[in-house]
């Protein structure tokens, strides 16, 4: 989606750079690398599930990962809006989030669990 939006504005996307960072492993990482290679640059916040995800190892769940992430919030005064494919995610303030919805033509989306 995010492609063929700059592309329809006269952008390269070769030259654009896509995040993805939502409790990812080394499986999801490879398949978005391979998926997006040599069509945008894509890097890989290596998060949660990824450096700790010891779930299971302790029945008190004492080892089981917390989700501590910095996320900007304003610019100069101005509010930010951070997109998610789980709405669960989504920051920022309500009208500004249904605003960018509609530039990026986010359609239906689903509420899923937040795990981390």
């Amino acid at each position: 989606m995010a492609i063929a939006w700059w592309r329809s504005r006269g952008q390269d996307p070769r030259e654009k750079l896509l995040i993805f960072s939502d409790g990812l492993d080394v499986d999801q990482i490879e398949q978005l690398h391979n998926h997006f290679f040599g069509r945008i640059r894509v890097g890989f916040g290596w998060g949660t599930l990824l450096t700790n995800d010891f779930r299971g190892f302790d029945a008190t769940g004492r080892l089981d990962p917390i989700s501590l992430v910095c996320k900007v919030v304003s610019v100069d005064g101005e509010p930010t809006v951070k997109l998610s494919d789980n709405p669960m995610k989504a920051m920022g303030p309500p009208e500004a989030v249904e605003r960018y919805k509609q530039v990026f033509n986010v359609g239906h989306q689903s509420l899923q669990e937040v795990i981390v």
